[in-house]
């Protein structure tokens, strides 16, 4: 259901590697945050956003997501994206961000995972449902609905 790419090398990376893009992925989704930038967290594409509004709007919901990065799928990680309840605010471990007139919430966690992707929808005739971008991505499944860091 979601899409990663990114330039990734030709070999895995290091334990090193890693801790360094982690590093940099947090400080990223930090200074954003207090900055007060909060689309450079995350971006949602028009076709996107008018999804999630519409469907928003068909179940009572507010018009926004959260966004989630767990555990799972076959690459390690995996995009979890729900509506908004009504009222929903944002916690304090939480960020926040606002792109193409929708709110999108994750936690700390999750935004250092995806921080400067951008997230499409696609209905075609062999798939339908989100696309997500991520430049934090090292690998992806097949499928593209998880990716690894």
């Amino acid at each position: 259901m979601a899409e990663s790419t990114s330039a990734a090398p030709d070999r895995p990376l290091t334990l090193e590697e890693k801790k360094a893009a982690a590093r940099a992925r947090a400080r990223a989704a930090r200074e954003a945050q207090e900055t007060g930038i909060g689309a450079a967290l995350v971006e949602v594409t028009e076709p996107a956003a008018r999804y999630i509004r519409e469907s928003a709007e068909r179940l009572g919901k507010a018009p926004g997501v959260r966004v989630r990065i767990l555990a799972g799928g076959c690459s390690g990680l995996e995009y979890k994206l729900d509506l908004l309840e009504p009222g929903e605010v944002a916690g304090p471990g939480d960020r926040e961000a606002d792109s193409s007139g929708v709110r999108v919430l994750m936690d700390l966690k999750s935004a250092i995972q995806i921080t400067g992707s951008v997230i499409d929808y696609e209905s075609t005739l062999l798939r339908k449902g989100f696309r997500i971008r991520n430049p934090n991505a090292t690998g992806t499944c097949s499928c593209g609905d998880s990716f690894s860091a």
